[in-house]
């Protein structure tokens, strides 16, 4: 990859992580739920994690609605990239079906 485009991805993901950190979301929050991978990883999330990210979502909105963000330190303390859907799985699973031919 050109030094160029390792600029650029670092970019994005730094703007990305900054605007996840003012409301408290992770990355995987904001993926499109209705994709079928992200809708079997959801399914397949214990009760605790799923209401953690019900709630992470729902503060979200309120802070958004409010045009308000975190403090700083809660959001320095917060890591937006930490994963918690099992994504890999869901997506192998996905690919195994698809190829499998009776």
């Amino acid at each position: 990859m050109s030094s160029l485009m390792r600029f650029a991805a670092k970019w994005y993901q730094d703007a990305t992580a900054k605007e996840l950190r003012k409301y408290g979301l992770r990355y995987q929050d904001i993926l499109n739920e209705w994709h079928p991978d992200v809708e079997v990883a959801i399914s397949r999330l214990t009760p605790e994690e799923l209401s953690n990210r019900n709630k992470r979502i729902k503060r979200a909105i309120d802070l958004s609605l409010k045009h308000s963000e975190l403090s700083k330190e809660a959001q320095m303390a917060f890591d937006p990239y930490q994963e918690y859907l099992p994504m890999e799985r869901a997506a192998k699973e996905r690919v195994e079906r698809m190829s499998y031919k009776p």
